[in-house]
């Protein structure tokens, strides 16, 4: 079965345009025909498998590097926050675009605006005439910490930050969200945080984990499996980004031990050792537990598309709240049989499906859920 299936609450957020039948599920049955009831996603014969989906994603940076050329270019913008720390933002502007949308792109841990799947989406705003702007986290994308505060999986203060001083300097245009694995859990988090006075018009979730406590204790425990190799990875570019900037993370007043931490062997005793210490939690557990945005899908007050692939190898099935999804009208599950984590390569030759939903999904809520902003910037 290769049909999209959608979950959502019996009666969802209803168009401000005040139409009786026009509602968040009708919107995309309508309008978005990448979603729509019938709508299919079917992965590419040459790329079978929720591993090599995955892994093909990963990889298809360097698979497309030379088309990648000819795409549009970002400017990176190093954006300094309050408390002195340092994010790296790289913006693509459209034209007119003091007035047009802004897409602000959270991608994953290991993520940047290189990414295949990022850069695939932003090319389709672009030419939708959507800004973009992808925000990393503090310390990754290129950019180096410039005060003692890391970062973690469930830290939303930073985007926060930088989404309000957006909204400042460009008071005339609608902000929307993309995000995609750890991006996906934080920009969520901070989607359910503001509630009703989230400046963003919608937003979209992508393989998003939802509950962190329960996807790190299980990438940690895949011994024989083929997922270690992504436990691997995260825990590598964790380790590589605390060696970077390892002097200035031990100039904070916490009790860390390094040889403790460099010797980590999973994601879990590396949050334990460095990550919790660095915020001041008690464990690592209450560290991933208050980080998990499934805790606050219940007080989402926006338009919000999540996608998430059955056969996802790190954000299992097991682990998405289905019921919140039924129960709150702001929300909208979108699930795929195939495509593993943010992978979705489909068609002969495989090719990207995930910018075609993004893409219909945003531009039908800008045209139904936008009037209300632009009304209120005016």
């Amino acid at each position: 079965m290769y049909t999209v299936q959608l979950v959502h609450a019996e009666e969802t957020h209803q168009s401000p345009r005040g139409v009786s039948d026009i509602n968040l599920a009708n919107i995309i049955q309508t309008e978005c025909p990448s979603l729509a009831k019938g709508a299919v996603f079917r992965q590419s014969p040459l790329v079978p498998g929720s591993h090599t989906q995955t892994i093909y994603a990963f990889l298809g940076y360097y698979v497309y590097y030379v088309y990648g050329l000819l795409w549009p270019k970002f400017t990176r913008e190093v954006f300094r926050l309050a408390d002195g720390g340092n994010v790296a933002l790289d913006w693509a502007l459209c034209d007119n675009h003091t007035k047009r949308p802004i897409v602000t792109i959270l991608s994953g841990v290991t993520g940047t605006s290189d990414d295949f799947y990022v850069r695939k989406c932003y090319k389709k705003l672009i030419a939708m005439n959507y800004s973009v702007v992808v925000i990393h986290s503090r310390g990754c994308g290129g950019s180096r910490l410039s005060t003692s505060l890391p970062f973690h999986c469930g830290f939303t203060d930073d985007y926060r930050e930088v989404v309000a001083n957006i909204r400042k300097r460009l008071p005339h245009c609608l902000l929307l969200g993309l995000s995609f694995s750890l991006g996906a859990n934080i920009m969520t988090k901070y989607v359910g945080e503001e509630g009703e006075n989230c400046p963003l018009v919608a937003a979209i979730s992508v393989g998003n984990p939802y509950d962190m406590y329960k996807v790190i204790r299980h990438l940690d425990s895949q011994f024989l499996s083929l997922s270690k190799v992504y436990d691997i990875a995260i825990l590598n570019f964790l380790k590589t980004a605390f060696k970077r900037d390892q002097k200035l993370i031990l100039s904070a007043s916490a009790d860390f031990d390094v040889r403790k931490i460099s010797k980590s062997s999973t994601i879990l005793e590396f949050t334990e050792e460095m990550t919790r210490k660095a915020f001041g939690y008690k464990s690592a557990k209450d560290l991933l537990d208050d980080s998990s945005c499934h805790r606050v899908l219940e007080n989402i007050r926006i338009p919000m598309l999540f996608l998430n692939s059955l056969d996802d190898p790190i954000c299992l099935q097991p682990f998405i709240p289905y019921n919140k999804f039924m129960k709150n009208p702001y929300l909208v599950l979108g699930l795929t049989d195939h495509g593993g984590h943010i992978g979705y390569m489909g068609n002969t030759w495989p090719s990207s499906w995930i910018e075609h939903p993004v893409s219909q999904f945003l531009q039908s809520m800008v045209a139904h859920y936008g009037k209300p902003f632009i009304k209120q910037l005016a």
